[in-house]
């Protein structure tokens, strides 16, 4: 990751999501590194997976929301963030700062 190679990432995390599939890490740097070299719909099926194993994962739907967000699919993004701070309320500060989640910054607010 940090040496920005995000084919050879991609590769990596998805073989390493594949043999650990219950470890939510690797499908979180699955999905980061195939936004970087592929697309964000690619993206998005790679998490979409990963939270039908794994549905109490916050940050599953935390970067759903983001991915969701970007793609201009805004009440699908408030309903995935809104998930996620149910099952980790620390994401509500975090998705604040988030500038992929501006567009659902409105409902945030207390």
């Amino acid at each position: 990751m940090g040496l920005k190679k995000w084919e050879l990432m991609r590769i990596v995390a998805r073989i390493l999501a594949q043999r650990d599939p219950d470890n939510v890490h690797w499908s979180v740097q699955w999905a980061y590194a195939t936004r970087r070299s592929d697309s964000i719909e690619a993206t998005r099926l790679i998490l979409l997976e990963a939270v039908e194993r794994i549905p109490t994962a916050a940050i599953l739907h935390y970067n759903l929301a983001c991915y969701e967000c970007q793609l201009g699919g805004v009440a699908v993004a408030k309903a995935r963030l809104q998930h996620a701070i149910q099952l980790d309320p620390r994401y509500r500060e975090k998705a604040m700062e988030d500038q992929d989640l501006k567009a659902v910054w409105d409902s945030l607010k207390p």
